[in-house]
């Protein structure tokens, strides 16, 4: 862990740096998300930003897992963007799945069918809005959870 004020690594039981005194905060926000950004190096938090970017931007999330192993900031925001991008894919076959269903069953009725489909696709902006989370807190350095599905680890 680092000291957020000064930057200088603390004990694990630490309540205060004991290079400045300022108090060790509780890394558990309101939403959920854990903010683990004191536990990791701030070099390596500066040198690999643009892997941390990358990692979500689909099946670009491989790159970062093979080219930067080395970098525990670049493997939290790809296992981030890995675990995002396999419940994107689960969710989006399905939708599918369960719009040709709803199309076979209830194709008579006009508006049925696209009612439901719209409400489903209309869900997975939530996948958009999560993955702008993830670009915004690699792109400033944070070590942050995504929502929901930031707990799952895929990576080591």
């Amino acid at each position: 862990m680092y000291c957020k004020t000064c930057r200088q690594p603390l004990p694990h039981d630490a309540r205060r740096c004991p290079n400045c005194g300022a108090p060790v905060e509780n890394t558990v926000l309101q939403s959920g998300a854990r903010d683990f950004t004191a536990d990791y190096d701030p070099r390596d938090i500066q040198e690999n930003r643009g892997w941390g970017i990358l990692s979500y931007l689909g099946f670009l999330v491989l790159i970062p897992i093979f080219a930067a192993r080395n970098s525990y900031f670049a493997r939290f925001h790809a296992n981030q963007g890995l675990v995002l991008f396999l419940f994107h894919a689960c969710y989006s076959v399905l939708t599918r799945i369960i719009t040709n269903i709803l199309n076979l069953a209830l194709g008579f009725i006009p508006f049925v069918p696209g009612m439901i489909s719209a409400a489903l696709q209309f869900i997975g902006i939530i996948f958009f809005v999560l993955m702008i989370l993830g670009i915004a807190n690699a792109a400033s350095g944070k070590v942050k959870e995504l929502p929901f599905i930031g707990r799952i680890r895929l990576l080591k």
